[in-house]
């Protein structure tokens, strides 16, 4: 029996080789109901692998070599995106990822929270039509986020987030995260305290150990590439992957 993203990668080497799956047939051939295949088909189609026709799904070759990078960033955009409803109101972490992910944001009934000039200056394109929300305070200029008046917590109660997007440069655990800088860490622990949800991303060059500011965090999402340790796919949290070239071509052996 597979686990979810070993069946998902097992699907695109299959599709790989033959061009074109039929939901029915490749779910008896795995053992798995169609509702499942389904699911699956929906999330790969997510990360921009495939495509899903009538009755099944066909094959997105993938980009060169030199284009992964690219190809996997989408893949995490698509997946962040997906998980931004509509009249959410939203805090990110001030990361390249995520401000590049909410200025794709086409849902003009959202709005955003943040510390982060840098993130608040992303996002003013006039397109872009979500209020944005500045706390008053001091500016660090380490990190260029703005140290708040009765602190982070204080303007995070004020304001409740819907939504907590998270992509910290440590996972100490799946339990817990850590940030390079004390008042990272500060913001990003008001958020957990204070978001009806929160959606952990670790991206590929994440560091898995405790170092750095460490704060507890038990996501109900997880965005992360398919070889994360173990450990985090035991955690009461739902594990989305995304899938790497060297998962399909891994897969392709099986």
């Amino acid at each position: 029996m597979y686990v979810p993203h070993e069946r998902r990668s097992l699907l695109l080497s299959l599709l790989e080789r033959r061009g074109y799956l039929r939901t029915a047939g490749v779910a008896h051939e795995l053992g798995v109901t169609e509702e499942t295949v389904r699911n699956d088909f929906i999330a790969l189609q997510q990360q921009n692998l495939l495509r899903r026709v009538h009755g099944g799904a066909r094959y997105m070759p993938p980009t060169g070599s030199d284009d992964d990078a690219v190809r996997m960033e989408s893949q995490f955009i698509r997946l962040i995106l997906s998980h931004v409803p509509e009249n959410t109101c939203i805090y990110a972490d001030d990361t390249p990822l995520l401000r590049h992910a909410l200025a794709q944001l086409d849902r003009g009934s959202c709005s955003l929270l943040t510390p982060s000039l840098r993130m608040a200056d992303a996002l003013r394109a006039p397109a872009l039509t979500q209020s944005i929300t500045l706390p008053g305070g001091v500016l660090d200029k380490q990190t260029r986020l703005i140290l708040a008046e009765g602190g982070a917590l204080d303007f995070m109660h004020a304001h409740r987030p819907d939504l907590a997007l998270l992509c910290p440069a440590v996972a100490a655990s799946p339990q817990s995260i850590a940030y390079e800088h004390a008042l990272q860490a500060e913001w990003a622990h008001a958020a957990c305290q204070t978001a009806k949800q929160i959606v952990l991303i670790l991206r590929p060059e994440i560091t898995i150990n405790g170092a750095g500011h460490r704060i507890p965090c038990t996501p109900h999402f997880l965005i992360a590439p398919s070889d994360i340790p173990s450990s985090f796919l035991t955690a009461p949290h739902e594990l989305i992957p995304v899938v790497t070239i060297q998962d399909i071509r891994e897969a392709r052996q099986m």
